[in-house]
């Protein structure tokens, strides 16, 4: 993978160039595929071809379950097509290939998890040019007012030239992790100019996603540096700059997107009980807690559940496809592992899940000791794995995929340079 360092760099910061591609091609043209899109599939085709031939001469027995994988996938699709009451073609074939860059992109990190694919420089230069990307094309948007709003009713917020407030809420996290690993090791004016963009755009999605994560990281990093607060003048200057920044926005926060979503959350928390409740009867003692978190999500849950309980047997162990026996517009759980399940069935989701599993392992066996580093990292790991279960927008978001990967890059490079001390250039 030495020769590969300046494909990796360029592919870091390209994503952010690729998400606004697709959403302004989706936002201002009527074509069925974006750009972006396009040139996802592109890239997913080129690292489908690279992982072969690394996994051809190095872990053969893991190429099989890369196979087996992509095997269950087709599988799924073929026999959907000829079982499925209601099939339309564009949707079920988009969401095979959403799901085949999922597992690219698990079998890279994999992959480049032990390698020293960049050093630490070009890795916070990279990140750092990404998050500047996202954080100055998301405030131009705002300003030129020609952001695109995060929700279509009721509550408010901007995501930028972005298409999905989900999505770069998801991103932003990731981010947000990324820069405050960057002001560890280099606290220039650019990398506190990414962080103080990643951070500003917390409050100013009006997601909860956005909100929550934003809060949990930041108030970490919050805690560690009151821990471990020194006399040296120049560490005293940036712990200040970073409580005045964090202390800055929290009094600008009321003035912002999430800040009124908050307030109408109550109005809108007892107009979702009523929708529930007139949608299901079975479903008026709903508990609050679950209508708030999961809004109606629990309801698409039971239908897809209905529909996988009466499906035969080579549907229940593939999948019944894209978003179950739709009659109408298929819609998706929004819950990323019952999607999973129900889309792929008990085989296809375990062939599926099994890389992702694998590389958890990687990362927990390397968890000590502990570093500051590490946290954030994990945290922010964390923070993705807990949306992909309640909230989705991460396994089959390919953008989302794609600093995911990120995140597993830098988790990897973090180990090894606090486990093993040395650049290690083989797993």
């Amino acid at each position: 993978m030495e020769k590969h360092k300046g494909l990796i760099f360029l592919l870091i910061i390209i994503q952010p160039v690729i998400d606004l591609i697709t959403s302004i091609t989706n936002q201002y043209s009527d074509v069925a595929i974006s750009i972006g899109a396009l040139f996802r599939t592109f890239v997913m085709a080129f690292l489908f071809i690279l992982i072969v031939k690394y996994l051809l001469h190095n872990h053969r027995i893991m190429l099989f379950a890369f196979f087996g994988a992509f095997g269950s996938i087709l599988i799924t699709l073929i026999a959907n097509y000829f079982l499925k009451s209601n099939f339309l073609l564009f949707p079920e074939i988009n969401f095979a290939l959403k799901t085949s860059y999922y597992l690219v992109i698990v079998y890279l990190s994999i992959i480049l998890f032990k390698k020293y694919v960049l050093d630490r420089e070009s890795f916070s230069k990279a990140t750092t040019i990404v998050s500047l990307i996202v954080g100055g094309s998301y405030w131009l948007a705002i300003v030129t007012n020609t952001s695109i709003n995060s929700y279509q009713y009721e509550s408010v917020g901007y995501s930028g030239w972005f298409f999905s407030a989900n999505e770069l809420s998801v991103i932003v996290i990731v981010l947000l992790a990324l820069t405050l690993l960057n002001l560890r090791y280099n606290k220039s004016i650019l990398s506190w100019l990414a962080f103080v963009f990643i951070f500003s755009m917390v409050p100013m999605i009006g997601t909860k996603t956005a909100l929550a994560g934003g809060i949990v990281i930041v108030f970490i990093y919050a805690i560690y540096l009151l821990f471990t607060y020194k006399l040296q003048v120049v560490e005293n200057k940036q712990t200040l700059l970073f409580f005045g920044t964090v202390i800055l926005f929290v009094c600008l926060s009321p003035f912002s997107p999430i800040a009124s979503n908050t307030q109408n959350l109550n109005y809108e928390h007892s107009k979702e009980i009523e929708r529930v409740q007139v949608s299901d009867s079975k479903n008026e003692q709903s508990s609050s807690l679950m209508v708030r978190i999961l809004s109606s999500r629990h309801l698409y849950l039971q239908t897809i559940n209905e529909d996988y309980s009466e499906a035969n047997g080579i549907r229940k162990a593939f999948g019944l496809g894209y978003a179950g026996d739709y009659n109408e517009d298929p819609k998706l759980i929004e819950m990323d592992f019952f999607d999973l399940f129900f889309s792929y069935g008990l085989i296809g989701s375990i062939l599926l899940l099994i890389p992702l599993f694998y590389l958890f392992l990687l990362v927990i066996k390397n968890l000590l000791p502990l570093s500051i580093e590490k946290v954030l990292l994990f945290t922010a790991l964390g923070l993705c794995l807990g949306i992909a279960l309640v909230a989705g927008h991460v396994l089959f978001a390919p953008s989302v995929m794609s600093y995911a990967a990120i995140l597993f890059l830098a988790i990897g490079m973090e180990l090894m340079q606090r486990n093993d001390g040395v650049k290690n250039e083989d797993s």
